[in-house]
């Protein structure tokens, strides 16, 4: 990994209670000009008096665990940016907007050579996400932008909002869940939502007002 310019470190964020993970990031470690420091999830607590420059990493099948421990990470501040390692399959849009300003994902098959590359790159501004995962958040935020410049004043979320964009396009309630990564007993759940919210009977009259009132 090259030597960047900005000294912001990578801070591996865990509860020390898994060898195998120690283990693993030591080995990136090794491989990185820059150590990666290990931190506990309390130091984030005081995240307004601490460094700027931090970039915080996790272990994924560590984090399942740490975000049961420790509520209230303040993972949204603008003071991090985050990294997410050892990712055994391809994560919800939900699970990915846990981890906070996500600037690196790494799949748990990927050479620790080439994920410390990565490392060097997010250190020097870059993000590195696979291209599912760019494609999911940009989905995600296009959706959030549409919904707070909605020219109609209706409590509509953003997934609300992106079940919509399905509806006008043509997607079944099966299709709306293979593209949201979501169940389709939810995508029933939050039809019903949009309907009484509209006060609109069915898709065509939820479509019509989408075509009326959604930005393109």
């Amino acid at each position: 990994m090259r030597r960047n310019s900005y000294k912001r470190t990578i801070q591996h964020v865990s509860l020390g209670q898994d060898l195998e993970v120690t283990e693993r990031i030591e080995a990136l470690s090794n491989l990185c000009i820059n150590p990666i420091e290990t931190i506990e999830p309390q130091d984030l607590l005081n995240a307004a008096t601490g460094p700027r420059n931090r970039i915080l990493l996790f272990d994924y099948e560590e984090s399942l665990d740490l975000f049961k421990q420790v509520l209230n990470l303040p993972l949204a501040s603008k003071n991090f940016e985050t990294i997410l390692i050892n990712v055994p399959h391809r994560l919800t849009t939900e699970e990915i907007l846990k981890y906070g300003h996500l600037k690196g994902l790494f799949y748990s098959h990927e050479d620790g050579n080439k994920i410390t590359f990565g490392f060097g790159e997010i250190i020097n501004g870059k993000n590195w996400l696979p291209r599912d995962v760019a494609s999911q958040l940009l989905h995600h935020y296009r959706y959030v932008v549409s919904a707070n410049t909605c020219t109609t004043v209706v409590d509509l979320t953003s997934r609300e909002i992106e079940i919509l964009r399905c509806l006008q396009s043509g997607a079944s309630n099966l299709e709306i869940s293979g593209d949201l990564y979501i169940t389709e007993s939810t995508v029933k759940s939050h039809l019903y939502q949009i309907f009484r919210k509209l006060s609109v009977k069915n898709r065509l009259q939820a479509i019509a007002w989408a075509n009326q009132h959604l930005l393109s």
